[in-house]
């Protein structure tokens, strides 16, 4: 019986886990997943908008980086303890010789995963 409950109780820990933050699937979200949102805009500036989601996330629009016509346009999904859970480049130019994009250069993130 006491195995039972201890195996349930290491499900639960192990399911709440996976929902905390997705997995990154780009150099963005390798990134930035799991950080604040606060330390995003802290470094690249307040966001153009947000809207409330479901389950207290909120998505927030955010545009910079402008350089020689260049921009980049992202959107962060951010949990109710202001952690991106997900980001993804809205407006983006890939590098012609397929390098980093201009959104993973401006956000720091060209390094982050190969």
């Amino acid at each position: 019986m006491k195995s039972r409950i201890a195996i349930l109780a290491g499900l639960a820990l192990a399911l709440t886990a996976c929902t905390t933050v997705s997995v990154a699937s780009n150099p963005l979200q390798a990134r930035w997943n799991g950080k604040t949102a606060g330390s995003f805009f802290a470094a690249y500036g307040p966001p153009l908008s947000d809207t409330a989601g479901s389950g207290g996330t909120t998505l927030y629009k955010w545009r910079g980086g402008f350089v020689k016509g260049k921009s980049c346009t992202v959107e962060l999904t951010v949990n109710d303890a202001y952690i991106i859970t997900n980001i993804r480049a809205v407006a983006d130019r890939p590098d012609p010789k397929g390098g980093p994009s201009h959104c993973e250069k401006v956000l720091d993130a060209a390094g982050e995963a190969k």
